[in-house]
């Protein structure tokens, strides 16, 4: 009997200093993972980067056809990032499988919702110490309800403070002493290490204080592991719009119109949070009542918060009310501005469609 194939899906994470690949086999649930250092100050890291990771896949006989899906943690995911990703990658690697580029930030949270609850129901935060400079992502939980809600933050933590050195003898008591006010502010459960900092035989103090009560695990892996996730779908926390992230390219507003079912109001996302902004966006058809206007609501998770725009749809007249169909397309610009495509597509043979695009930009409050 032919051995059932099980979905397979790969997360590479590019980085300026190491590329590194993770393989995730749905099958048995193991996460292979490979890293391969870059020449210091590599200028064109990117390809360099990629160009390992294509030696080993021939190295060892695999094939990108095998994966379901593909997806890119970077370091830097500026335009002109990306742009060199995609014209290395070439419009032929997207034949087989979807491809995803994210940010650092949201791969670590998608590796810590795709774990077992008792991960992500507690407190979680990463320390990444690279390049003599520390940074946070704290995870927490935010609302205590029958639907809870957590909140993703990346922030800078100042070592200059407490005189942290790489050479100096005193760096392990230094940290420890940093870790243990930290902690007081931003308790945390669970608590993950990366980056080259971390690495050695240096923090006996830092690990035993770390460890008290706490999960502490290091790895190199971590954001080619969470792209890596990825690719089995958004957890429903994420769908249902109750992971706020404020890190960066994060869209932190919910965009949606009014609609009436049933004598009800309800509120219907087109563009929601948890994304980057330029892995943003939506669309819906809406039948148009008397107005002549649509009406966006602008939902701000991080302030709890709603605005409201509206639009006017011009050269539509003469034809009686629900008879004119509109297809609305929000496109993201920045995390914060972008436009709204509104298309005229009529009402079948009665009122032909023009054609007719409106273009309604937004600028939303932060």
């Amino acid at each position: 009997m032919e051995q059932l194939k099980t979905r397979q899906f790969a997360g590479i994470d590019l980085g300026k200093n190491a590329v590194r690949l993770s393989i995730f086999d749905e099958g048995p649930g193991e996460m292979a993972e490979e890293s391969f250092p870059l020449v210091p100050d590599e200028k064109d890291y990117i390809s360099a980067g990629i160009d390992l990771v294509l030696k080993y896949m021939e190295t060892n006989q695999l094939a990108w056809d095998t994966f379901q899906e593909v997806n890119f943690s970077m370091e830097d995911t500026d335009p002109d990032a990306r742009r060199a990703l995609a014209r290395i990658l070439g419009e032929s690697f997207t034949k087989y499988h979807r491809v995803n580029v994210i940010t650092r930030f949201r791969a670590f949270v998608e590796y810590v919702f795709h774990q077992e609850r008792a991960v992500w129901d507690r407190n979680t935060m990463l320390l990444e110490y690279s390049g003599g400079r520390l940074s946070c992502i704290f995870i927490e939980q935010i609302r205590r309800a029958r639907q809870r809600a957590y909140r993703a933050v990346l922030s800078e933590i100042d070592t200059t403070e407490y005189d942290i050195q790489e050479d100096s003898p005193e760096l392990d008591l230094n940290f420890s002493r940093m870790m243990k006010n930290y902690l007081v502010k931003h308790p945390a459960h669970i608590i993950y290490l990366t980056g080259e900092g971390f690495e050695g035989s240096w923090m006996k103090r830092t690990l035993n204080y770390l460890c008290a009560g706490r999960r502490v695990f290091l790895g190199q892996n971590l954001y080619a592991n969470g792209a890596c996730l990825l690719g089995m779908g958004m957890v429903p926390l994420m769908e249902e719009g109750m992971i706020l992230m404020q890190g960066p390219e994060m869209v932190q507003h919910t965009i949606g119109i009014i609609s009436q079912e049933a004598g009800r109001v309800h509120y219907v996302p087109v563009a929601t949070i948890g994304k980057e902004w330029y892995n943003t966006g939506g669309t819906i058809d809406i039948i148009m009542d008397k107005s002549q206007k649509v009406e966006f609501f602008y939902h701000n998770s991080r302030e709890n918060e709603m605005e409201c725009s509206s639009c006017e749809i011009r050269d539509l007249s003469g034809r009686p009310p629900r008879t004119t169909r509109l297809h609305i397309k929000v496109d993201f610009t920045s995390p914060t501005s972008g436009v709204i495509l509104i298309t005229d597509m009529g009402f079948g043979s009665m009122f032909p469609a023009t054609g007719k695009v409106t273009v309604f930009p937004f600028h939303l409050i932060t």
